[in-house]
């Protein structure tokens, strides 16, 4: 309706203004044109002033579409996440918008907590950049967009089996002067068709890590041989029916680099996607590549936004 109404005024504005090269092109007198003139700058004044007020409804109902206790689970979520420069930004846009709801008036609570948790991560910083990547807390678990991820049975051996069903596997057996690093990786996913992360290994010299190679994805079991070849699904290697499925990891390094300092690091994207080949055995694999950078140091852990977390640290 406002709107409308503008749109009205301003065409009145514009027939106006016609009519005053109308009357001044035929001479009319000085006193009408004066009044045309008039009347025409008041109309101008109008539609600004309702611009104004148009901005202000406008700017009120975007204000009340995010209210003040959605705001606080907002501010709540991002010092979940470690982001404090943005909670504080939020707590400020709080106490200024509504700034006599209950939510603004735990501002000072809010900023005395994040205070705490900066003074917090400083120090964990400081501790992490004395020792090292000694120091970095490795983490078996971690959320990725809709999934979870958790790692266990992290071990080193001359063997990786995979695609187990009833009492047999398959499996790949090191070359001589490597081992095989494995682990079991559990996902939950929230997505009925999700991609999935890829964990990476790398070795550790001084402040620097460097990029060994990925780790290859297989599914843990299966029910029996049929739905391993295929001839019938398995539920539970299918995150449209479970939302969690089992799968198992590995890498084959050397026995040099197994010996000395080395990382499981994940970086924090899902990239593999799931495959359907009838003919092959398993019909359905996850396919793809995460790409990791060449190196790491340890800024790439700490910052405040890294996309990185580490799985494991051995022999440090």
């Amino acid at each position: 309706m406002r709107n409308t109404y503008l749109k009205m005024v301003i065409y009145r504005v514009f027939v106006y203004s016609l009519l005053m090269l109308v009357l001044f092109g035929c001479g009319s007198e000085n006193k009408s044109l004066s009044k045309l003139l008039k009347e025409r700058n008041e109309l101008v004044a109008q539609v600004k002033a309702d611009s104004v007020v148009i901005k202000t409804l406008r700017d009120s109902i975007a204000m009340l579409s995010f209210p003040a206790n959605q705001r606080l689970t907002k501010i709540n979520d991002l010092l979940s996440v470690g982001n404090y420069a943005e909670a504080r930004e939020e707590v400020s846009r709080l106490v200024s918008l509504f700034p006599e709801s209950r939510e603004a008036k735990s501002a000072p609570v809010l900023i005395e907590k994040i205070n705490k948790l900066v003074a917090q991560k400083h120090a964990e910083e400081e501790r992490i950049k004395a020792l090292g990547f000694k120091g970095l807390k490795p983490s078996a678990s971690t959320t990725i967009g809709y999934n979870k991820v958790v790692f266990s049975n992290i071990s080193v051996g001359s063997v990786f089996t995979f695609d187990a069903y009833d009492d047999s596997y398959h499996y790949y057996t090191a070359d001589r002067g490597n081992r095989y690093i494995t682990a079991a990786m559990r996902i939950t996913s929230e997505d009925k068709n999700p991609r999935l992360p890829q964990p990476a290994l790398y070795s550790i010299s001084g402040d620097t890590m460097k990029w060994e190679g990925n780790f290859i994805v297989r599914f843990t079991r299966w029910r029996d041989y049929g739905s391993y070849l295929g001839n019938y699904s398995d539920n539970g290697n299918d995150f449209s029916k479970v939302s969690s499925v089992n799968f198992k990891i590995g890498y084959e390094a050397s026995e040099e680099t197994v010996k000395k300092p080395y990382a499981i690091v994940l970086l924090k994207e899902n990239t593999l996607l799931r495959q359907y080949e009838r003919f092959d055995n398993p019909p359905v694999s996850y396919t793809g590549r995460v790409d990791y950078p060449y190196s790491l140091r340890l800024e790439d852990f700490t910052k405040e936004d890294s996309h990185y977390v580490v799985i494991k640290v051995a022999n440090l």
